[in-house]
């Protein structure tokens, strides 16, 4: 038996027939007669998102008019769920923080945590998270793709993948589709073969970018490598850019395929809002509100033509001379003459289902904010007159723990993205010595202050005891505390691959699904204020670490020194400081006890 050659042209054509055209049984029977349509769920991913995009943007799939013409009236109910799931779920770049696990690992936390959030800002990190944000709950999905040096956002209007994959990573077939792409938007593009494109500069084109399996003989064979026994037998996952010419049927029969590589992983990050067993594409707020929209605007386009009616003035008579339109044919003051027999009275056109309009209205309202979970406590409105004061904690209960848990996936998928994509682009970046400049108007430059002090106070009592001296460790104080002041700015010297040595003692906190965080301060809060009576020194210690997990340090806030603080200059001299309390020797540079070869100032 002849086995057909590999064409990725046919093969690309193969899988957009799939995508387009194809349905995939999600659940039912399916019928033995062909006659018989099967029950269940049938599903296409192209269809759910255009509609998707359609309801989200009030449009009807079968146009503006109704079939007599008149224009018909779109309610939208399901834009407003989905911007209120957006509003619920929504991070943003002061949420990352990088908590220290370990004492020493303090210092190194907050010069992340700056350093991180300024790069974080200097590449558009939080506009790419408000994207996410936003087509999470609208499709139900969203998905981020490391190009090069950055993430961005794919558009899944512009994806066509394996409808049933368990996720793109495993999925048979991915592939973005690039339109209205000029000859000089490929020219900007690294390794690509443009030798076979002939086209006007101008001219747009459709580019598809591919990731999916060939057979590995067939890919040795375009990277004129050496095809050994058994290659024609196994497969290799690629990535490859194409651009097809189309014949008279519409359909693909070549093109040019203008790179081409074997990859190991594929570029892509997910997270899905609602999963449903044998589709790939999530379950966002505008779908799960489908028959609401339907029935909702069913119930509105009722009511306008029943409207339309109860506005019209009609009347009947047995009369046959009577004018056929009075509002036309009848003047103002004019004596109608009517036959002994006839009448004219008004037609009742006034509509007698308002009672039901209103009831069918409340009862799609309800059920759309069961699904959705948008009640009052969760959009800001004033709760129902009459709502007992228990039954809106407890909504309120319901609402929070409903999209916390979406939140929490949410923050599971930005952790994997930071650690997996964006931290390792940051550590390339930023992997060279360099000095950091604080303001010293910058909250928790405070704490920085006092270490800086206490090097500063150490090196000038070293030099002045070196040279036999006296001096007056206030008066010293005071004068390193005045130079300080003076400055607008404080440099830190970050040594080279400075967040290497911090990866393992770091960990990046967003919702707080790995530590909670409440719990953790509202527990070291207890024991700090417990300590505070009896042993001062380590209600400081405990403080420190409180500090810590929000990102800040030890006296950050209110920048006052603790009173239990000891003068560095005079530890291990046996010289008592002001108070009378003696002190022992600090480390040479303080900064460099926090991390391993920490900055430096």
């Amino acid at each position: 038996m002849n086995k057909t050659a590999f064409s990725i042209y046919g093969q690309l054509q193969k899988e957009l027939q799939d995508f387009f055209q194809e349905k995939i049984k999600i659940a039912g029977v399916q019928s033995e007669n062909p006659r018989v349509s099967s029950a269940g769920f049938e599903f296409s991913q192209w269809e759910t998102l255009n509609t998707v995009e359609l309801y989200y943007n009030s449009k009807f799939e079968s146009g503006e008019l109704d079939s007599e013409g008149q224009r018909k009236v779109f309610l939208n109910i399901s834009q407003f769920k989905a911007d209120v799931a957006s509003k619920q779920v929504d991070l943003d770049v002061k949420y990352f923080l990088f908590v220290p696990q370990e004492p020493d690992s303090e210092w190194g936390a907050f010069f992340l945590n700056r350093k991180f959030r300024q790069w974080a800002k200097r590449n558009y990190f939080g506009k790419l998270i408000n994207e996410v944000v936003m087509d999470y709950p609208k499709y139900g999905t969203a998905v981020l793709k490391k190009v090069g040096k950055e993430l961005e956002r794919v558009p899944l209007m512009t994806l066509r993948n394996e409808q049933s994959a368990k996720d793109l990573q495993c999925a048979k077939y991915v592939i973005e589709e690039h339109k209205d792409w000029t000859y000089s938007d490929l020219e900007k593009m690294k390794d690509w073969d443009l030798e076979g494109i002939k086209v006007a500069w101008d001219d747009k084109m459709t580019v598809y970018e591919r990731y999916g399996r060939v057979p590995l003989d067939w890919y040795k064979k375009q990277k004129e490598m050496k095809i050994e026994a058994g290659d024609e037998m196994k497969s290799i996952d690629t990535m490859s850019i194409i651009v097809p010419t189309l014949n008279e049927k519409g359909e693909i029969d070549g093109g040019n395929m203008l790179f081409l590589e074997e990859i190991d992983e594929r570029p892509y990050q997910e997270v899905h809002w609602k999963k449903i067993d044998g589709r790939w594409l999530g379950v966002g707020e505008i779908e799960n509100q489908f028959e609401n929209q339907i029935f909702r605007n069913m119930i509105t386009n009722l009511r306008r033509r029943g409207l339309l009616w109860a506005g019209k003035k009609v009347f009947q008579s047995t009369d046959t001379e009577i004018a056929k339109n009075l509002v036309r044919d009848v003047k103002d003051g004019q004596v109608l003459k009517i036959m002994p027999n006839g009448n004219i009275t008004q037609v009742n056109t006034t509509t007698q289902s308002l009672a039901e309009f209103q009831a069918a209205t409340k009862e799609i309202d309800e059920n759309s904010n069961q699904k959705s979970f948008t009640f009052e406590v969760a959009t800001g409105e004033a709760m129902p007159s009459g709502t007992p004061f228990r039954l809106g904690v407890v909504m309120s209960n319901a609402v929070n723990a409903h999209f916390a848990l979406k939140r929490e996936n949410l923050g599971l998928f930005f952790k994997s993205v930071v650690y997996e994509q964006l931290f390792p682009i940051f550590k390339k970046e930023n992997s060279k010595a360099e000095t950091m400049m604080i303001p010293m108007g910058e909250e928790g430059v405070n704490a920085l202050m006092e270490e800086v002090v206490k090097v500063e106070i150490w090196k000038n009592f070293k030099e002045a005891m070196f040279s036999g001296k006296i001096v007056d460790p206030a008066l010293m104080e005071e004068e390193v505390r005045a130079k300080l002041k003076e400055k607008r700015f404080q440099a830190v010297d970050l040594p080279e691959k400075l967040w290497d040595t911090l990866k393992v003692s770091t960990q990046l906190v967003i919702t707080g699904e790995s530590v909670n965080l409440e719990k953790r301060i509202e527990s070291l809060t207890n024991l700090h204020n417990t300590l505070r009576p009896i042993e001062p020194q380590k209600a400081d210690v405990v403080l420190s670490k409180l500090m810590a997990l929000t990102g800040e340090n030890y006296d950050a806030l209110t920048g006052i020194k603790s009173a239990n603080q000891q003068n560095p200059m005079l530890q291990g001299t046996g010289m008592p400081q002001s108070g009378g309390q003696l002190a022992g020797q600090p480390k040479e540079d303080a900064l460099m006890s926090q991390i391993t070869n920490a900055p430096k100032v």
